[in-house]
């Protein structure tokens, strides 16, 4: 059964995966300046998400966001619980997250390492999402996500807009109906970035910023 689940997220072009191919794209889901599409995984028999979308923000202020964990039930698809459980430093963290998902599933959770890059001279933000499944205990009642990783990558446009692309590979363990699969596959994701977008759009000009990542100079 083939599955994807959205997940906040993420990430290091460095590492070896992140080069592997997607190959026969299908666009799922376009909406709202949103495309979302499934392609086969050169690593993995389930399918690969990406999305893509542009968003009228700084890299700062995109990067503000995606460090504030605690804040992600606000914005990911059916997300119950976030929480950091480890921190290496300030763009290096590993945090727990609890899915829900719709009769006749269990939930789902992961532990996620979050590790986050910026080009210097480009200015390119890279996110790398990875599933350390044995960082803590598993919890009674809920399935562990076996694998997952991401690569997401904020590219600036000018002084005020970025572009986003987001690579997803996931594995999510147990039994998942096709119906289920279908609504996760494209408007999960989709939700979730919109409901993003949005969250940066209502900070107005009040947004926050994080100070070790530097935004586009012409």
């Amino acid at each position: 059964m083939k599955f994807l689940f959205p997940t906040a997220l993420l990430i290091l072009l460095i590492l070896p995966f992140a080069s592997y191919a997607q190959t026969n794209c299908q666009l799922k889901k376009s909406d709202d300046g949103i495309k979302v599409f499934l392609c086969d995984s050169d690593i993995s028999a389930f399918k690969t998400i990406i999305v893509q979308l542009e968003v009228p923000a700084t890299v700062s202020q995109y990067a503000a966001l995606i460090l504030d964990i605690e804040k992600y039930k606000t914005w990911q698809y059916k997300i119950e619980q976030q929480k950091v459980v480890a921190r290496e430093n300030k763009m290096d963290l590993h945090y727990y997250s609890l899915v829900q998902t719709p009769w006749p599933t269990t939930n789902r959770d992961m532990i996620f390492h979050l590790q986050m890059n910026q080009d210097a001279v480009t200015k390119v933000l890279t996110v790398l999402l990875t599933e350390i499944a044995d960082f803590l205990p598993k919890v009674d009642g809920v399935v562990r996500i076996p694998k997952a990783h991401s690569v997401l990558t904020v590219t600036p446009i000018d002084m005020a807009n970025v572009r986003v692309r987001y690579v997803l590979d996931i594995d999510p363990g147990g039994y998942v109906p096709a119906w289920v699969a279908n609504m996760f596959s494209a408007m999960a994701p989709w939700h979730s970035y919109n409901n993003f977008r949005n969250s940066i759009i209502s900070q107005g000009e009040d947004r926050i910023t994080v100070p070790f990542i530097a935004d586009f100079q012409p």
